[in-house]
């Protein structure tokens, strides 16, 4: 009997530490340095959003791509650095709930004939449509047109998709 407590206790000591060792999975772990999405990676690390993502269980981010952040305006990239609420408005901007791979959103298409929302978890709204030639367009609240240039990259938490443009910037 003393053997299998033991046992027991061993079995569940390692089921809790593989659980908090997924749990503390790094942020956008699937997104290495060497990536064309880095910089939003490294600015969502750095955020204090973590709770948030880790609220919403999985997610799926729309990572802008690093030429994008190299084209902002060192203004605006400075004002969203100077403050803190800000920056995390503009990162929650590009995360919605729930883990949607590329056939995941291709099935929200058909279903809403085309044309499907999305809701980011800073409350935007996302207008994502099938276009000529089988592309598919996201459109911000700004009316941003932002195209796809990487789908399903995997994270521990869900799933990224390269864009070109980032969500709710003119």
């Amino acid at each position: 009997m003393r053997k299998f407590r033991m046992v027991l206790f061993a079995a569940v000591a390692l089921l809790a530490f593989s659980l908090k060792s997924k749990a503390q999975a790094s942020l956008l772990g699937g997104i290495s340095d060497e990536s064309e999405y880095y910089k939003f990676a490294s600015l969502v690390r750095a955020s204090n959003i973590g709770a948030d993502l880790a609220k919403a269980v999985t997610y799926t981010v729309f990572a802008p791509d690093n030429t994008t952040f190299r084209e902002m305006p060192t203004s605006k990239m400075d004002s969203l650095s100077a403050d803190p609420a800000a920056m995390a408005n503009f990162l929650k901007g590009h995360i919605v709930k729930g883990k949607l791979t590329m056939m995941a959103l291709a099935a929200k298409l058909t279903a809403g004939k085309g044309r499907t929302t999305l809701v980011t978890l800073s409350g935007q709204t996302l207008k994502i449509q099938k276009v000529a030639g089988n592309k598919i367009l996201l459109t911000d609240a700004a009316g941003n047109q932002i195209h796809f240039l990487a789908f399903d990259i995997k994270d521990p938490h869900g799933v990224v998709h390269g864009i070109d443009h980032c969500i709710g910037v003119k």
